[in-house]
């Protein structure tokens, strides 16, 4: 092998980020890997404008460390109340560019865009390659367990009944007032008689913007755009200004780990001994009718994931991280918001820095 590396990292989202960088600020040196051209992942790229799972019923942070940290880097406005949650506006741009500061300016760390992952060599129980790199351990960030598939490690998975995929894009130039449930649901009324599929508007940091979560299919999005020009006060002159709308994934793959999750654990407010990560965000269901179907925690409560859930349990250097944790498909539908996903990779990248600490002085 030509060159190794301490850590590999495989996916630039927010919990890839947080993974590379926290390894590699323990010392190791650590290989982030991307299939994208650049960083960022869902936060960068999905049109995501709200980062959720940050913070518990009171708006108050939940886990300090990295994901701490990128918030208050991110942040351009207090948090707001969605509901009974708190969620983080920012501006995907934004996203983009912190991280891939944060990685620039991280030593240890090297980051290989346009690099999608092609094999992974397993010898005895451990992954000793990828893409022919070597390698000491791994940290699973694919959002669909990449590394996982590869090594030959089992998996769990969602599918359309669980998580469906929704097209989200920002909607500009949108003068009508939806700051409360009751005027969003008047705006959307003659959108559901008309027989569009279900949609929801989430607030921007942009002036007279919305960002649009559109549960039907990425051709259907422009005659819904005409549609709310002619039809819905307020929108008359709206447009996006993208050209291309495709289906953002809410979950995909899980690597059974040494620990599954639950949604029993998670609405029971469980805790661990071996904690490393913590969320209140509720069990977020959708559909593939687009409908949603939410259960909460106890108020005043939050779960933690433990650190059993981040490794996997065939393969002894593999860790997970964000969407690709051993959870089953109702805490999945919680643990994949992006704040936790942001905690859970900090903590996936300390377990992997353990991990190769560990076999040195063996």
């Amino acid at each position: 092998m030509s060159q190794s590396f301490d850590i590999a990292v495989v996916g630039g989202g927010a919990a890839g980020i947080a993974a590379a960088i926290t390894a590699a600020r323990a010392g190791c040196a650590t290989l982030l890997m991307d299939r994208r051209a650049a960083v960022g992942g869902t936060g960068g790229f999905s049109g995501l404008t709200t980062l959720c799972g940050l913070f518990d019923d009171e708006g108050k942070f939940l886990n300090d460390g990295f994901a701490r940290e990128f918030a208050e880097a991110l942040a351009e406005s207090a948090p707001r109340r969605m509901g009974k949650v708190w969620v983080l506006p920012y501006r995907p741009e934004a996203f983009r560019a912190i991280a891939a500061g944060l990685l620039a300016s991280t030593p240890n760390l090297q980051t290989r865009l346009n690099t999608p992952l092609m094999s992974a060599l397993v010898k005895g129980e451990r992954i000793i390659s990828l893409n022919g790199i070597g390698v000491g351990a791994v940290v699973d960030c694919s959002g669909s367990a990449e590394v996982a598939r590869a090594a030959g490690t089992e998996c769990l998975a969602t599918n359309e009944t669980t998580q469906a995929p929704a097209v989200v894009f920002p909607l500009c130039h949108v003068t009508r007032a939806l700051d409360t449930p009751a005027a969003v649901a008047q705006a959307l009324l003659p959108v559901a008689r008309a027989g569009f599929p279900k949609l929801n508007f989430q607030p921007s940091l942009e002036p007279d913007t919305i960002t649009v979560k559109f549960s039907g299919q990425a051709d259907q999005v422009m005659d819904l755009i005409a549609f709310l020009r002619k039809e819905v006060d307020g929108f008359e002159n709206c447009r996006t200004p993208l050209t291309e709308f495709t289906a953002a994934q809410r979950a995909g793959r899980m690597v059974i780990g040494q620990y599954l999750l639950s949604g029993a654990d998670v609405l029971a407010a469980r805790k661990f001994p071996d904690a490393v990560a913590r969320c209140a965000w509720p069990i977020e269901q959708w559909g593939a009718d687009g409908v949603a179907r939410f259960r909460y925690l106890p108020p005043g409560t939050h779960y933690e994931i433990p650190a059993r859930s981040l490794r996997a349990a065939q393969v002894e250097n593999l860790f997970m991280a964000g969407k690709t944790i051993s959870a089953d498909v109702e805490a999945i539908a919680s643990a994949r918001v992006m704040g936790c996903c942001l905690a859970t990779g900090a903590a996936a990248g300390v377990l992997a820095a353990r991990c190769l600490e560990t076999s040195r002085t063996r």
